[in-house]
C-alpha cells in the first residue's frame, strides 16, 4: 500500500511540475509575442534584404509560431529548475552535486551554441549563400518571410541542441552506462556522424556545416579528456 501511495505521490508531483512548466511557457510565449518586432528588426539587419509574404494569414501565423518558439527558449530555466526539483531527491549528496553541475553545464552549452551561431555562423552562412557566384546576372531574389524566420530559429536551436551531447556522454560515463574504451573507439565514427548531422541541420554550404561539426568533434574529445581525468567510465 505504501509503495502504491509513493508511486501516486510521484505522479502527482510530476503533474504539478508539468503544470507549472506549462504556465511558464504560456507566460514566456506572451513575452515572445510582445518582443517579436524587435526580434524581426534584428533578423532584417542580418539578412539585409526584403522579405515577402505569399498568403494573407502568413504574418499572423508566423508571429504566433515565433512567439511560441521564443517562449520555449525562455522557459528553459524553468524546465531546468523543475527537473532538478523532481529528480534530485532520488540521489545521494555526491550524485546531486554532479547532476547540478551537468544540468548547469547543459544550459551554458545551449546558450553558447546559440551565441556562436548568431554572431559567427549565421552571418557567414547568409553572406556565402547570397554570393553573386550562385546567382546569374540580373536575377532577382524573393525570400519568403515565413520560411526565413523559421530557418533562422531552426538554425539557432540546432546549434544549441547539438552542443548538448557532451552532457549526455559525461552523465553516461559517470553512472557507468558508457565505458571509456567504447567512447574512444567510436571517435572515428563520430567524426562522420557529426558532419552528417551538420549537413542535415544547416544550410547546404560547407562553411556552416564545418562550423557545427568541428565544435562537436572538439567537445567529444573534451569528454574523453574529462572522463580520463576524473576516472569516469
Amino acid at each position: 500500500m505504501n509503495s502504491e501511495m509513493t508511486f501516486i505521490e510521484h505522479v502527482l508531483e510530476l503533474r504539478k511540475r508539468l503544470g507549472i512548466l506549462l504556465i511558464a511557457i504560456l507566460f514566456t510565449s506572451i513575452i515572445g509575442y510582445i518582443v517579436f518586432p524587435y526580434f524581426f528588426n534584428f533578423i532584417i539587419n542580418i539578412l539585409s534584404e526584403e522579405l515577402y509574404v505569399t498568403k494573407i494569414y502568413e504574418g499572423f501565423l508566423t508571429r504566433i509560431r515565433i512567439a511560441l518558439l521564443i517562449g520555449l527558449l525562455l522557459s528553459i530555466p524553468f524546465l531546468i529548475y523543475e527537473l532538478i526539483a523532481f529528480i534530485l531527491p532520488a540521489f545521494n549528496r555526491k550524485e546531486k552535486i554532479i547532476i547540478l553541475i551537468l544540468i548547469f553545464s547543459s544550459f551554458i552549452l545551449f546558450l553558447c551554441g546559440i551565441y556562436f551561431s548568431l554572431k559567427m555562423v549565421l552571418p557567414i552562412s547568409v553572406s556565402f549563400l547570397r554570393s553573386e557566384n550562385f546567382f546569374p546576372t540580373n536575377l532577382g531574389r524573393i525570400i519568403s518571410y515565413d520560411s526565413f524566420i523559421i530557418f533562422f530559429f531552426q538554425f539557432l536551436v540546432s546549434f544549441g541542441l547539438c552542443l548538448q551531447f557532451p552532457v549526455v556522454i559525461l552523465t553516461l560515463l559517470y553512472f557507468k552506462v558508457l565505458k571509456m574504451q567504447k567512447l574512444i573507439r567510436f571517435l572515428k565514427y563520430f567524426v562522420a556522424v557529426s558532419f552528417l548531422i551538420a549537413g542535415i541541420l544547416t544550410p547546404p554550404d560547407v562553411v556552416s556545416q564545418s562550423m557545427l561539426a568541428l565544435p562537436m568533434i572538439l567537445l567529444y574529445l573534451l569528454c574523453i579528456l574529462i572522463g580520463k581525468l576524473l576516472h569516469w567510465g
